[in-house]
């Protein structure tokens, strides 16, 4: 099972927003010389929405089961900023999970075998290798020591089978 460390969601409130009001009434910080965007954190779920003027919220979750959670929780903050809605809905843009492949690799040998043609390997500016695979727009950062990195999914689901086609390629169990 992946074990995912940050989902990037967003939500378009359908209206311009005042960022200046917003930062007020939630006591959040907004410096529009040096970020056009109002920073929210918020404890429980742990997570950092972001206000933009086009209405959408762009919110870093730190795992997937909390976007529930979160939801309920932002219809308060939208209420503090005077914006009432009854139900938000969301997008998932970005999961990010990790695994461990179980053995450590030869990343030369490995971007050999899967192919020059979605792999980048460039050890003197990166330690990891880095393979695309298009068919579920994931990118696997994978490490000599058989940890895996696997972003640009939308889904779960997209997120675990890019990680089994990499171990089918290199025939692990």
């Amino acid at each position: 099972m992946l074990n995912v460390v940050n989902v990037v969601i967003t939500t378009d409130l359908g209206m311009s927003l005042d960022l200046s009001d917003i930062a007020n009434k939630l006591n959040a910080p907004y410096n529009p010389k040096k970020f056009d965007g109002v920073v929210h954190r918020i404890p429980n779920p742990k997570c950092t929405s972001i206000f933009l003027k086009n209405g959408t919220v762009v919110c870093n979750l730190k795992h997937f089961e909390d976007i529930e959670k979160w939801q309920l929780v932002f219809l308060d903050v939208l209420k503090k900023i005077d914006i009432h809605k009854t139900a938000i809905n969301i997008n998932i843009r970005n999961i990010v999970a990790a695994q461990d492949l179980g053995t450590s690799l030869n990343l030369m040998h490995l971007a050999s075998e899967l192919g020059f043609e979605n792999v980048e390997y460039h050890p003197e500016s990166f330690v990891g290798l880095v393979y695309k695979i298009p068919e579920y727009n994931a990118t696997l950062m994978i490490f000599r020591t058989g940890k895996v990195n696997i972003v640009g999914t939308k889904t779960l689901d997209d997120a675990q089978f890019a990680f089994d086609k990499l171990k089918n390629k290199l025939n692990i169990e």
